[in-house]
This record gives C-alpha cells, sequence and structure tokens, in this order.
C-alpha cells in the first residue's frame, strides 16, 4: 500500500492533478475495456478534462493508436 500512495504522490506532484483525481481515474480505467477504441476514447477525454487540456481529433486519433500499439506501456515506464 506504501508503494502505491508514493506512486500516486509522485504522479500527482509531476502533473498537478489532485491525488483524489487519480483514484477517479484508475476507478474509470478499470471499467474500461481498453481494446475497445469507444473506451479508449472515452478514456482519453476524461484525462484531458481532469488535466485542464483540450484535445483535438487529430491528437485524440494519435492516442487511441499508441494505445492500440501498447506503446503507451513504454511511456508510462518512462515517466517513472
Amino acid at each position: 500500500m506504501k508503494d502505491k500512495d508514493l506512486l500516486v504522490e509522485r504522479v500527482s506532484k509531476k502533473t498537478n492533478v489532485k491525488k483524489e483525481d487519480i483514484f477517479k481515474l484508475a476507478n474509470d480505467l478499470q471499467k474500461k475495456d481498453l481494446n475497445n477504441e469507444e473506451d479508449m476514447r472515452s478514456f482519453i477525454q476524461t484525462v484531458a478534462k481532469v488535466t485542464n487540456q483540450t484535445l483535438d481529433q487529430r491528437k485524440i486519433d494519435k492516442l487511441v493508436k499508441i494505445m492500440k500499439n501498447k506503446d503507451v506501456l513504454n511511456d508510462v515506464e518512462k515517466m517513472i
């Protein structure tokens, strides 16, 4: 449990996203099927909203492509 709290704390500081929002995103992610493109797009839009980012369709398409290719795991590992 301590490692999870430390990870969330680090992500929170790096992204300026409240820990509560990170936990909400994690809970939302557990309910999504990230093999389903519609769920991917929905989750991307939720993350954008929480992080106060605006994404045009081109950026969303690019993120979906990255997720489909599983490239996102490598990027997340680099951030931690």
